[in-house]
């Protein structure tokens, strides 16, 4: 005869609740500095460590390591419990920032922005999850709507923060800054989450893990590469996705027989998880690859400095912050999340219509009132589908489904902007000769080095500058027209979402899983909490 299951934990009170809260925001803080901070000083960085012609690598290694490791950080919680991951998550971090800051050369610090990546990766996968483990499906959505107020905040710090330190200090500074503040995070998760108690050793899906992490890679490798590096043709990049689809479509099949799969299949035969990730990969697809050409757009087509291209984009940020908070509170009140996603898709559509009509006389109050409507769209969006996602699946797959929701959001992002890019670079030149008097260009400076150099317009004389904003105005204009078919399968996919009652903490209502009673569903806070 088997045991019975553990009686489920009591939720925490409302103070212990925000005390953990606030250690889940602090490390938050420094994950989403790190990414603007870093792309402000980045250039700088690689320059004095003498590798600026590895400069993309900055990025792309943090990136591929965040997205590899951010599910099996979710999966391996739901096996091991949300403390331990958490803190592993949070030392990776901090000593992936520590070697950057003392970083010697540009191979080390690429090599040590992936350590840095992959503990960005958990942590932003494990906020949500012990956020999760501690508050009931409804009360998250007031929890998650200031999460997405924070990363907004982070997104507007970050690049003000990256400058001054890199212009005053040193540009190492960015990096040992997140050593003591991930170390109050840590501590505080040390102090206030509790290990579960010991059970059978769980299995763990090794061959699935590694057939994701090299697939997923392969796939953001190759969108990197496609139309900077190598020619979307070249035998690189069309091998990479060759590989990415061979190893995804294996990784697939060994979901099907594995014991803890890492992520269960079972979430696209669901209704609302299935629809989910499929709004979060054409949202990622269609309006957040288009946030990394907004600054180029404004700085080339409006004219303005790269400062203010910053305070044009702050808007949008405010946007995402307004409706994040407003969303998640009417949600926890009234449990009906379906009517959100299906406004935020059509508001956001609005946006980047308005956005492809920015011409060179555009004025900045227009182009502020057209950033805002985008933020209001996008706010009803990111935070919540993680809610909602959440509250479609037991307890002991809260982490397989957190991690998931994100992996969407970043592999529709990458894709995204390599189909603009190659958008970009395959119309840019036509433009450019049917706008710029032949020969005005300096010798030897290609069309394509403006668009990651925008603030290099300004040295030129003034009738080229003229002309390439009329260049560039005519090609981010089909830039987000092309995002807006996206925009629409994202509100068909909206309408497609199907309202399921939001349930109050019921842990006990999940049952066990199929090894056992899960890990989350017995480990307690040293205050009472369910984490």
């Amino acid at each position: 005869m088997s045991a019975p299951a553990p009686v489920p934990a009591a939720l925490p009170s409302r103070g212990q609740t925000l005390v953990i809260f606030g250690g889940l925001l602090l490390a938050l803080l420094i994950v989403g500095l790190d990414q603007t901070t870093v792309a402000v000083a980045a250039p700088t960085m690689m320059q004095k460590l003498g590798g600026l012609g590895d400069l993309p690598w900055v990025f792309s290694a943090n990136l591929l390591a965040a997205a590899a490791a951010a599910p099996l950080f979710g999966k391996l919680s739901d096996l091991f419990g949300r403390r331990a991951l958490f803190i592993a998550a949070l030392a990776v971090f901090v000593a992936g920032s520590a070697a950057c800051g003392l970083a010697q050369n540009s191979g080390q610090l690429i090599a040590f922005r992936a350590v840095q990546g992959a503990g960005s990766g958990g942590i932003t996968a494990m906020v949500v999850v012990v956020i999760g483990a501690i508050v009931g499906p409804r009360t998250r959505a007031a929890y998650q709507g200031y999460v997405g107020a924070e990363l907004a905040v982070a997104q507007v710090i970050g690049p003000w923060l990256g400058g001054y330190l890199t212009d005053h200090a040193t540009w190492r500074w960015i990096f040992l800054l997140n050593v003591p503040i991930g170390l109050i995070a840590l501590l505080v998760a040390w102090l206030t989450l509790k290990a579960p108690p010991a059970g059978a050793r769980p299995v763990i899906d090794w061959s699935g893990a590694a057939l994701l992490v090299a697939g997923i890679g392969c796939l953001l490798l190759a969108l990197s590469w496609g139309g900077t590096k190598y020619h979307w043709s070249s035998g690189q990049v069309i091998g990479l996705l060759a590989a990415a689809a061979v190893l995804l479509a294996a990784f697939a099949f060994a979901e099907r027989r594995a014991v803890e799969p890492i992520v269960p299949l079972g979430f696209f035969r669901n209704r609302v998880t299935g629809v989910a990730l499929l709004l979060m990969l054409l949202v990622g697809m269609s309006i957040f690859s288009l946030t990394f050409y907004m600054p180029a757009m404004l700085q080339i087509v409006t004219g303005v400095s790269a400062t203010d291209s910053g305070f044009l984009v702050l808007p949008l940020q405010l946007g995402v912050v307004a409706t994040s908070i407003v969303s998640g509170h009417i949600v926890a009140a009234g449990g009906r999340y379906r009517p959100w996603p299906i406004a935020g898709t059509a508001v956001a559509a609005i946006g980047v219509c308005l956005l492809s009509r920015i011409t060179p006389g555009t004025s900045e109050v227009t182009a502020m009132l057209f950033m805002v409507i985008v933020g209001l769209g996008l706010g009803c969006l990111v935070q919540l589908m993680v809610v909602v996602v959440q509250n479609a699946v037991p307890q002991r797959e809260l982490g397989s489904v957190t991690a998931s929701a994100g992996l969407f959001r970043i592999v529709g992002g990458a894709i995204g902007s390599g189909v603009f890019g190659a958008i970009l670079n395959a119309r840019l030149p036509d433009a450019v000769t049917a706008h710029v008097p032949r020969g005005a260009l300096p010798p030897g400076m290609p069309v394509g080095f403006l668009t990651q150099n925008p603030s290099q317009v300004k040295k030129l004389p003034p009738p080229v500058r003229t002309g390439l904003a009329a260049a560039f105005a005519d090609v981010f204009h089909v830039i987000f027209l092309s995002a807006l078919p996206l925009a629409v399968l994202a509100f068909v996919a909206a309408l497609l979402l199907k309202q399921i009652p939001m349930r109050g903490h019921d842990p006990a209502a999940d049952g066990p899983g199929p090894q056992g009673p899960a890990p989350a569903e017995d480990e307690t806070a040293q205050a009472g909490t369910d984490a």
